[in-house]
């Protein structure tokens, strides 16, 4: 069985201006209740406090959906442990740890996210000792400011993208997002891409958003196990986003204004 995409590899790099817009990852593990229970946080807050000091409570709502629209809500409890200034955060849920970075300005490398992600994951197995790992994934959202004409668009994004959009529909064509699912032998890799209005000012630009995922459970719940599967997912997706972009983009990430 072959396994996509075919992307070579290239030497990583940290850009000044890069065009990332939410980056996280996350684990679902079987449900542990006493999580519910907010005394029974203490000793996580405790070990993870240092890096992230603020606490709050959020209520979380969920909809089943049918054929005549949706037909029932619920809502459950998350904690959020977030850092002082608020660029990355933890968001614990009994079957769900998630870590989220505010990509703004205070927004580092994906060497952050794991330092990260090891003490919070670290400090859960410590004191939840969740039994397997159900569902593991890392997502990176970019998107590539402007309202271009798709021949502007070839100078930034690679032409085998932009298919139609490069030819006799591209000055007619308003928003265009496809979706592609690549089979792998460690998961499966969704990358949408187009473009589209994205943000809370509904800014034009070129979407490439790739979230790779195993929902494969595994036993070995340790760390480094944990780790060395993020490590896998971020150096095709790496890989990926380079070969979409043009050294003209690559360019312009470089600059620091």
């Amino acid at each position: 069985m072959e396994y996509g995409p075919n992307i070579p590899a290239v030497e990583h790099e940290v850009f000044a201006r890069p065009p990332l817009k939410a980056m996280l990852g996350q684990i679902r593990f079987p449900p542990v209740l006493r999580i519910a229970d907010l005394a029974s946080l203490g000793p996580l807050q405790d070990a993870i406090r240092a890096e992230f000091p603020t606490f709050a409570q959020e209520q979380q709502m969920s909809f089943t959906v049918g054929p005549d629209g949706p037909q029932s809500a619920s809502s459950s409890r998350a904690y959020r442990f977030s850092t002082s200034d608020a660029s990355w955060s933890v968001l614990l849920t009994p079957d769900v740890l998630t870590l989220e970075a505010d990509v703004g300005e205070s927004y580092t490398s994906y060497d952050e996210f794991v330092k990260r992600f090891r003490l919070v994951w670290g400090a859960t197995l410590d004191h939840f000792a969740p039994s397997q790992v159900v569902r593991q994934g890392l997502r990176y959202v970019d998107h590539l400011e402007g309202d271009r004409s798709p021949a502007e668009w070839a100078k930034l994004v690679n032409k085998d993208l932009l298919g139609p959009l490069a030819g006799v529909f591209g000055q007619s064509v308003a928003q265009s997002v496809s979706e592609l699912r690549f089979r792998r032998e460690d998961g499966v890799l969704v990358f949408k891409h187009g473009m589209l209005p994205l943000g809370p000012d509904a800014k034009m630009g070129y979407l490439l958003d790739f979230d790779y995922f195993n929902e494969q459970p595994h036993d070995d719940v340790s760390v480094d196990s944990v780790a060395e599967r993020f490590d896998s997912f971020h150096e095709l997706i790496y890989n990926f986003f380079r070969w979409c972009v043009t050294k003209e983009a690559t360019d312009e990430f470089r600059r620091e204004h």
